[in-house]
């Protein structure tokens, strides 16, 4: 679509040099000066402004060059083979949420630290992302640490930024036999339906060059697994060489990827999708050259921009994309399989962002699939109890639409609202 959006703009901009020519010769030529002059800023523009916002790509990122000291640091500190990135064993990590600044500890076994809760008897453990991890809070601060004060357990905390519903599930297949409980919780954000389309994070969050993962795809209605392809140093430094097979299998590549590059002609490309493009690059000249973003705001404010693409994409996916929702559906009945045969209660936990609840109240998006989910397995999903609180920008951890990541009342909020209807459904 915007392909051929941007064949439109060239086909006006001809026309009207023609009739700038027909009008008048000496016309035309400050036409075809003043197009050409467009065209050239707006190389020079983009090629500027790409430097400092990854979200505006070119053609070079097609190939991007990985830079060497980030991949060792990488390595060393959260790449994994099997999974694609863990938070590695007995490390730790400052983050800044809206109150300031917060901090996490990882133990010697992967696992969140749960200060006061560790010696006490384990009956829940919970895989996800970074909700599940509860990130942009302290250790004592995470719903995991209120449960385990509700429960007087101790609640493992597996969760993964980033990860999908898929990586989840792997993690708990290989984590679950040395950290057996009775009640497993996988939660998600609605995200996760982007998630597990991928391959390599690059093609639908620009820049995230490190970030290769395994998935699975649909073969004759049942789950086929792709193991990570980028796995180790060596194939880092020579990805290009599995590209065709990355391209294969990641969902984003032809979808979304190609489609948003910004090449030549530059103006006609940017015009092609002005409502993305003109206000992306307005915010990025804006904080660039004019005024400076807060730096205590965890992401740059043309962020924004990216996070309501965001939001559109995933709910594309939600509503149109049946293949997608099996997939989904199909990894949630694994999860299911799973718990039947290590004997424990799986539980399903949907957690939704900020802009998702502003979005939902007015229109839902995502109800049939969690209202086919709740029929397979025990399942809480935040929406609701979300909508209904008297202040949601308390719950969040960012005074802005996205809102970041649960804030410590919000861990402790939805914390309650998990052990409720772990009461209701007499799982505890």
């Amino acid at each position: 679509m915007k392909k051929f959006n941007a064949l439109i703009v060239i086909l006006i901009i001809l026309i009207i040099g023609i009739l700038a020519f027909y009008a008048n010769f000496f016309a035309g030529i400050i036409y075809v000066n003043f197009i050409v002059f467009l065209e050239f800023f707006s190389f020079l523009l983009v090629r500027n402004l790409r430097k400092n916002f990854q979200w505006l790509i070119v053609p070079n990122d097609e190939y991007p060059e990985l830079d060497k000291n980030g991949l060792d640091k990488f390595m060393k500190q959260g790449h994994d083979k099997e999974l694609g990135w863990a938070r590695k064993p007995n490390t730790e990590k400052e983050e800044i949420g809206k109150e300031g600044k917060t901090k996490y500890h990882i133990d010697k076994k992967g696992i969140r630290k749960n200060p006061e809760h560790e010696k006490l008897a384990k009956k829940i453990s919970c895989y996800g992302d970074s909700f599940v991890f509860s990130r942009q809070v302290n250790d004592n601060e995470t719903w995991e640490w209120h449960l385990s004060k509700l429960t007087n357990s101790n609640v493992l905390n597996f969760g993964v930024g980033n990860y999908g519903f898929d990586q989840s599930l792997l993690r708990l297949k290989r984590e679950y036999e040395k950290n057996k409980t009775k009640i497993v919780i996988m939660g998600v954000v609605p995200s996760t339906i982007v998630r597990i389309l991928c391959v390599w994070k690059h093609y639908s969050e620009f820049g995230n060059t490190f970030a290769f993962k395994p998935r699975f795809i649909l073969n004759n209605g049942k789950l086929k697994f792709i193991e990570n392809i980028v796995d180790t140093k060596e194939k880092f430094l020579n990805y290009k060489e599995f590209l065709p097979e990355i391209k294969k299998y990641d969902y984003f590549y032809k979808t979304y990827f190609k489609k948003e590059i910004l090449q030549f002609p530059y103006s006609a490309s940017i015009l092609a999708d002005p409502r993305r493009n003109i206000p992306l690059i307005f915010l990025v000249s804006w904080y660039k050259w004019v005024k400076e973003d807060n730096p205590n705001q965890p992401y740059p404010t043309p962020m924004n921009i990216i996070m309501k693409l965001n939001l559109k994409l995933r709910r594309r996916i939600f509503k149109k994309d049946e293949e997608a929702i099996k997939l989904f559906e199909k990894l949630i009945e694994e999860f299911i399989k799973y718990s039947n045969q290590k004997k424990f209660t799986p539980v399903f936990l949907f957690m939704p962002q900020k802009d998702d609840i502003l979005f939902v109240k007015k229109k839902p998006y995502y109800d049939n699939f969690i209202n086919k989910v709740k029929k397979k397995l025990p399942t809480i999903d935040l929406t609701q109890p979300l909508i209904e609180a008297k202040d949601l920008d308390v719950l969040y951890s960012d005074d802005n639409k996205y809102g970041g990541h649960y804030s410590k009342y919000g861990n402790k909020f939805i914390a309650e609202i998990i052990f409720e209807k772990l009461k209701e459904e007499k799982i505890i």
